[in-house]
């Protein structure tokens, strides 16, 4: 994957994107677990289902490497000024014969530092990430987005995401409430 010089990121208005966006390098994997880090917190800002665990840093700092050896699997980084910006990741996924999709990629991450939101990058960053995506056979790509995430939401369905599945899901011990949770009727309503 080749790198894109900084006049050829997407426009946001008449403004082109300020960044070179490129493939991630073992070098990039400390600038990439800070902004993890920071997505992660701004995250669990607004749910604390986000609250990171003890090992979380090592844990993702080995999962990134795996990704960056995976030729199915695509670690993107927006660089301005040699500084890291922003990044995103991706993967190519193949669905059980059951379904049609087929190939599919699946976009886990995209994050880009608040100073430099607004001017294109993360919009460059998904455009590469669909368009490595597509080069591999991907006949559709999907994301998970916090619900509580509005700017988020935003600036997928932007980019031409659209709602598909809601993931719902259940906590024993739900700390948004603070409490234990039991279902006794087992009906599905509490």
């Amino acid at each position: 994957m080749a790198e894109d010089s900084a006049g050829d990121c997407a426009r946001v208005g008449r403004q082109r994107c300020p960044a070179v966006i490129r493939p991630a390098q073992r070098e990039d994997s400390t600038a990439i677990l800070h902004l993890w880090q920071e997505l992660m917190d701004m995250h669990a800002s607004m749910d604390p289902r986000f609250r990171l665990g003890g090992d979380a840093a090592a844990a993702y700092t080995e999962q990134l490497k795996a990704m960056m050896k995976n030729s199915r699997c695509a670690v993107l980084v927006a660089v301005i000024g040699g500084r890291v910006v922003g990044y995103a990741t991706a993967e190519l996924v193949e669905r059980p014969r059951t379904y049609p999709a087929g190939k599919y990629g699946f976009i886990s991450e995209l994050f880009v530092l608040g100073r430099y939101r607004r001017l294109g990058i993360g919009r460059s960053l998904a455009r590469r990430a669909l368009l490595w995506l597509l080069s591999l056979g991907a006949t559709q790509v999907e994301l998970l987005a916090a619900v509580n995430n509005d700017v988020s939401l935003a600036f997928w369905e932007s980019i031409g995401f659209r709602p598909f599945l809601q993931l719902m899901r259940y906590d024993y011990h739900d700390p948004v409430a603070g409490s234990e949770r039991t279902n006794e009727s087992g009906d599905g309503q509490e």
